[in-house]
């Protein structure tokens, strides 16, 4: 009786393990060390080499900036906005309207404008002087001349400016030296039908990276 019992205790634990692991999410924190291509005590301008090196690899091309506000004025990213792909201007009171202007080979690619859904438009605003606005083709340093101008006149004096993501194709904003914590995320095939999530957590304190939390989550793909 006392062997079946000192067997059971092993199995028990062995059973008990494999419950754990199956416990999602999964919360790991590296504090020293590396994780991926990340290297803890790097800089932020070393870090973002690396996500650019981890996003090839795990197939996902952009990283948030954690807690970013919105500028008021475009005199705020006028350093920092050719860092990006696209730049959206929006209301801050009453009934959301907006203005997403994508750009690409230095020039205005495309214009949407709307509330919760967007439509695409040739020039923006349609209310102002065809010389005053933004049009599709305009170099970036006209579009950003014009930008000063229609955030001058009203109701636009009032709208808010939101960049995105960082694109990790595009060179590093050194403005996201001031940021200390970033995040991205990528998915992963575990097995035929299951798909493996993370979300990750990049933490700064005094220009170096100091932890990478990860989030790892399984889901079921159902066809």
């Amino acid at each position: 009786m006392k062997n079946l019992i000192l067997w059971a205790i092993p199995a028990l634990f062995l059973f008990t393990s494999c419950e754990q692991d199956d416990v999602f999410p999964r919360i790991e924190d590296t504090t020293h060390g590396e994780k991926w291509t990340l290297q803890i005590g790097s800089s932020p301008t070393e870090v973002y080499n690396q996500l650019q090196e981890l996003g090839t690899e795990k197939e996902f091309d952009n990283v948030a900036i954690v807690y970013r506000e919105p500028y008021s004025n475009p005199e705020d990213i006028q350093n920092i906005f050719g860092f990006y792909r696209s730049v959206t201007l929006e209301t801050t009171s009453g009934v959301t309207e907006r203005a997403l202007i994508e750009f690409d080979q230095d020039k205005v690619n495309s214009i949407e404008t709307g509330g919760a859904m967007l439509d695409a438009v040739s020039a923006w605003p349609k209310d102002k002087p065809d010389e005053m606005a933004i049009h599709v083709d305009d170099p970036i340093d006209t579009m950003y001349e014009k930008l000063l101008a229609i955030c001058q006149v009203s109701p636009y004096s009032d709208y808010q400016i939101i960049l995105p993501d960082k694109s990790l194709d595009k060179p590093f904003d050194p403005d996201m030296a001031n940021y200390d914590e970033w995040a991205f995320s990528f998915t992963e095939d575990v097995s035929s039908n299951i798909v493996g999530k993370s979300s990750v957590r990049l933490y700064f304190s005094n220009q170096k990276l100091v932890r990478i939390r990860n989030e790892y989550s399984e889901n079921e793909v159902v066809y």
